[in-house]
């Protein structure tokens, strides 16, 4: 697995190269509709046959996501995951960080100038029924008011500016896995900042899956 450095959405990292799409259940639906397609009318029919699967596979995966929303905010992540069709495999959880340390480029200088109250993260290895893992980072950032929480949120979601670093990744076993930024997502809640960001480590998990196991992730309460 090539290096890649970590960043916000866009915070410093390399650009992502880009994520396969899931098979599975859409394969199999368009295996089913081959003979349809060909009967009705052959290119045609298939582009509407592939675009009604595309959209019906989005609603679904929609679906999955709003129904996890709730879990998450409750801090129920095992329900949340199970939601996401995602079950955990390995976590990992790191508080009390020192904000300038746990950082690099203009997100450092800035904790130096303005330091944080308080830093924890999280990372946790998930997988589906199709065998395929994924790792989900998230940091919970207190700032010391809603003023300094907007300035490091806006600075963290500005490319090329530096980020908060992982802490677990040999803990986990994923020494040299990098975040792209690609599925990235994050809030503001008051002081309190939160960044969450997926990577694939196994198989070939679909982009939707990773980018929807950031937006539920970047739910979640601080520990």
């Amino acid at each position: 697995m090539a290096d890649r450095r970590i960043g916000g959405a866009g915070g410093g990292s390399d650009p992502g190269s880009g994520k396969g799409k899931s098979k599975g259940g859409v394969v199999i639906a368009a295996a089913l509709f081959a003979g349809l397609a060909a009967a009705a009318g052959g290119a045609d029919a298939s582009g509407s046959i592939g675009a009604a699967l595309d959209a019906a596979g989005s609603q679904s995966a929609d679906a999955q996501r709003s129904s996890a929303e709730q879990p998450a905010r409750d801090g129920d992540e095992t329900e949340a995951w199970r939601r996401l069709g995602l079950k955990e495999t390995k976590k990992w959880l790191e508080q009390r960080l020192r904000c300038a340390v746990q950082s690099y480029g203009q997100v450092q200088q800035f904790f130096l100038g303005t330091p944080c109250t308080s830093m924890d993260q999280r990372m946790v290895v998930l997988g589906d029924p199709h065998g395929n893992l994924i790792v989900v980072s998230v940091v919970w950032v207190k700032m010391g008011s809603a003023s300094d929480a907007d300035r490091l949120l806006k600075l963290e979601n500005t490319y090329g500016t530096g980020d908060v670093t992982p802490v677990a990744t040999e803990a986990l076993e994923l020494a040299g896995l990098r975040f792209t930024a690609q599925h990235y997502a994050s809030r503001i809640d008051g002081s309190l900042v939160v960044i969450a960001e997926t990577e694939p480590v196994h198989g070939n998990p679909a982009a939707t899956l990773l980018n929807d196991a950031a937006k539920i992730a970047v739910l979640f309460p601080p520990p």
